[in-house]
């Protein structure tokens, strides 16, 4: 309640004030008068023209005269133009008009002498939370009519008293409309002359000492004006300008702010918790990093010298408000109290590219972020940014490019290195149930950087129901008839580290397929909508200038897409890599299961003009190149059995038993000398071998059935999917298929040894491990070399390995294993009966 008390008498001073600072007079004795010129070879086009820009600046009496005149073409003008406004600061401000006429036909009509001149509060920063405290002052002008010219003239007196006698300002010799002539004047005390520096070809002055000082002009009366091409760069500027200062160098602007800055005497108190036993000093700078942001509303006045100088940092850390420079100097405040060397540095958020490209001075700026040292290393924080996370390793800070630091003894602009984090990644899991059916659709999205912080606050400032909303209808384009299966959930729990933010959204499809007319194909897109959106750029013909392509970022992409049965795929990989982008597409198919990868990074933000069409050109083909359609007919994906792999289990079956009969029969090993028939009871450790053995033809089958090996489109799936060693995959494929007959057959004789106590079943037993372990390291070589994924492989070998390293010299020490086998296939039958009839 206090605040807008606070406002509304902040208000309703600067409104009073204004009551004797609004006046009419004659043109001050000082200003060169410079007549309108309209050139009738000259086209004219759109809602008005403007015919004269004078201004003139008197650096002597602190003093700007603005002169201005344009001529009407139609409705649209009298529309826009009626109304005569000028904006001052009445702190330290008064202003005087001096004309405002009319010129019609020749005749001039007088509209100063009876207007009343209306003066309000706008605040144009309201917007970001900004009160200037300007005044606008108006004058209507009655009947205006097509063809008329409209001149105006007026006067404001007072330099903001931070400047304490400096000036520096950029006179424009061009606008991005025509201007029949535009004038510019800077007159000064003889013994203080102005520097100056033109840019983009700008005119050297006219420099010329009269009796009331020296005076820089400059005259354009060319009529050439500036048109910018489509998303050019912010800070990017070809008109014609003069830099223009009276300071010496930057440690004179550094000077002249840095006593705004200082660090109070007092001990400001501790806003936040610290743990000395937990807390390291990045863990301190962190949490108060994290408070001025979050804590400190962003809130200013910023009227006269106010627009300039920081509140005490003890009055924002009481009310808990303040603008850039206060969160600032408070942020700064707080780190030195805690040992860190810090300090305000301010910056240009506009013209951050060629802010080392003007001459010195404070209006060059128009933020403060923070500057500190930790560690031997530099960095920069920017304290309004609010929601951010990471530590002090992936701590986001806007490419500000350079800056000004406040700090004693700081004689030139400090380069401020940008860390692009700005980065997505998505895994997207498309469960189909049957062809022609519905579909689970599950999304995970990491954000991290500058990207965690926008999501963090996307989430943090809107309701759950409309979060759901948006995000079930990005989808929609795609797919129609998509519905949410649960709300859209967050996790954000490494805000204080890394800074990645995830979110995960489940859905449902229903009618995931579609028709295509007069055929008895089905079909279903998918497409990575995000980066569809992130690569989507507007069209431009040639230009002359740059193009801005946004700020860098990467971004991965993984779609699983799991079939009720194999697919025929018959695409290849794509890979883009430049100087401005790269963009990979990969498409691996396993069994059911169809996986695309997407990898995209924008290097650069600028594009040159020479490049820019074909840039644009090149994304607009990765559009179309991003998505995949599946489809389904009655001439594809056709499903049936594969005589080839009936021929290989055969083969496979009746060469291992064939084998298996030879050796049950004819490999009898020793028994133990001293062990006694029919050999001791099963028990102790030699039970977890057997367990899994008998288990082991269980998987098998299992195992065989879950690949698939008889289905025929897994053997035509290898050419379909675009694989350059289809032949030697189907190879190997016939090789799996073939291995797992005969060790299934192998298993199957081994349980029966084991069962009977044979004298062969140990070294069966370490045959059994020893070829586990062999075809395990086998298959992930050949999986290695196909580039086929195999996300078990190592777990596989550890345990094959470990088991082997086991059981192997069990076999061969054990007493209980001597002891126990000791039966040939002579004495096994009627060693049996006997032992039975014992029993």
């Amino acid at each position: 309640m206090r605040l807008h008390i606070y406002i509304f008498l902040f208000l309703l001073a600067s409104l009073f004030a204004n009551a004797q600072q609004t006046k009419k007079t004659s043109t001050p004795y000082w200003v060169t008068p410079i007549s309108i010129t309209n050139k009738k070879d000259v086209k004219e086009e759109g809602a008005y023209k403007y015919l004269l820009l004078d201004y003139q600046d008197n650096l002597i009496t602190k003093e700007q005269f603005v002169h201005y005149a344009f001529k009407i073409l139609n409705s649209d003008g009298i529309q826009e133009m009626s109304d005569i406004s000028a904006s001052y600061d009445p702190e330290y401000q008064t202003i005087e008009f001096h004309k405002a006429q009319v010129i019609r036909d020749g005749e001039i009509i007088d509209k100063l002498k009876k207007s009343f001149i209306n003066t309000f509060q706008r605040e144009t920063n309201l917007e970001r939370s900004l009160y200037d405290g300007s005044l606008t002052s108006v004058i209507n002008l009655s009947d205006i009519r097509v063809g008329d010219i409209i001149e105006y003239s007026y006067s404001i007196k007072g330099f903001n008293p931070i400047n304490e006698g400096n000036y520096s300002n950029l006179v424009y010799e061009e606008y991005t409309t025509p201007v029949n002539t535009i004038y510019n004047r800077i007159l000064t005390d003889s013994n203080n002359p102005i520097k100056y520096k033109t840019l983009n070809g700008a005119n050297e002055p006219k420099v010329n000492n009269t009796t009331l000082g020296k005076e820089y002009t400059w005259i354009n009366n060319s009529g050439e004006y500036v048109t910018y091409d489509s998303n050019t760069p912010y800070w990017y500027n070809s008109q014609k300008r003069i830099s223009v200062s009276t300071f010496n160098n930057w440690e004179s602007v550094v000077e002249l702010m840095t006593p705004y800055y200082k660090f109070p005497k007092e001990h400001l108190k501790n806003p936040i918790t610290i743990d000395k036993e937990l807390d390291s000093k990045q863990d301190v700078i962190i949490k108060l990093i994290r408070f001025v942001q979050d804590d400190i509303r962003y809130l200013g006045f910023e009227s006269g010298i106010g627009a300039f100088k920081p509140t005490k940092p003890n009055v924002v850390l009481d009310r808990r408000y303040g603008d850039c420079k206060d969160k600032s100097l408070l942020l700064a405040t707080l780190l030195q109290n805690q040992g860190i060397s810090s300090f305000p540095i301010l910056v240009n958020t506009k013209s951050s590219e060629n802010l080392d490209k003007f001459l010195p001075s404070h209006l060059m700026f128009d933020h403060c972020i923070v500057y500190f040292e930790h560690g031997g290393e530099e960095y920069f924080v920017d304290p309004t940014i609010s929601n951010q996370g990471g530590n002090l390793y992936h701590l986001y800070t806007p490419n500000y490019k350079n800056g000004l630091l406040l700090k004693e003894g700081s004689t030139a602009l400090k380069k401020i290195p940008h860390k692009t984090n700005s980065r997505i990644r998505i895994v997207e899991d498309i469960t189909v149930d049957k062809i022609g059916g519905d579909a689970k659709f599950e999304v995970k999205t990491e954000y991290f950087g500058s990207r965690a912080d926008n999501t963090r606050a996307y989430f943090k400032n809107n309701k759950e129901e409309s979060i759901n909303k948006e995000y079930l209808n990005f989808y929609s384009s795609l797919y129609p008839s998509i519905s949410s299966s649960e709300k859209v959930t967050y996790l954000d729990d490494s805000r204080p580290w890394e800074n990645i933010f995830t979110t995960n959204e489940y859905y449902d499809i229903k009618g995931l397929w579609s028709t295509i007319e007069n055929d008895e194909t089905i079909y279903f897109d998918t497409n990575s909508l995000v980066l569809d959106g992130l690569i989507s750029y507007n069209n431009s013909l040639e230009r002359e200038m740059p193009y801005s392509a946004g700020a860098p970022f990467s971004f991965t992409q993984t779609t699983r897409i799991l079939l009720p049965e194999p697919w025929s795929l018959n695409l290849k990989d794509i890979k883009i890599d430049n100087d401005y982008y790269s963009f990979s597409k990969t498409i691996n198919q396993t069994g059911n299961m169809i996986t695309l990868n997407y990898e995209y990074e924008l290097k650069k933000d600028v594009i040159p003009a020479e490049d820019t069409r074909s840039f644009i050109k090149e994304h607009d083909d990765l559009r179309d190149k991003i998505g995949l359609q599946l489809t389904y007919g009655s001439d594809e994906s056709e499903s049936g059995i594969s005589w080839l792999s009936i021929f290989i289990m055969l083969l496979s079956t009746a060469l291992s038993i064939f084998f298996a009969i030879k050796i049950y029969k004819n490999y009898n090993p020793n028994k133990n000398e001293e062990a006694t028939l029919p050999g001791q009871e099963f028990g102790g450790w030699l039970i977890l071998p057997l367990i899994g053995l008998v288990l082991t033809p269980i998987v098998l089958i299992f195992n065989i059935y879950q690949n698939g090996y008889f289905d025929k489109t897994i053997w035509d799936g290898f050419e379909y999917a675009g694989y350059e060693n289809a032949k030697m995959l189907e190879v190997y494929l016939g090789f799996e298929l073939f291995y797992n007959f005969a060790f299934l057959t192998f298993a199957v004789l081994t349980i029966l040894l084991f069962l009977q106590k044979r004298t062969s079943a140990p070294k069966m037993m370490i045959i059994f491990y020893a070829c586990n372990l062999g075809i395990t390291l086998v298959e992930s070589f050949l999986m290695n070399q196909f580039d086929i994924p195999d996300p078990t492989a190592t777990s596989d070998i550890f345990k094959a390995i470990v088991s082997s390293a086991i059981w192997t010299p069990y076999f061969l020490n054990s007493e209980r294993v001597k002891n126990t086998f000791v039966n040939t296939y002579n004495n096994t039958e009627s060693e049996i009966e006997e032992f039975q009839l014992k029993m």
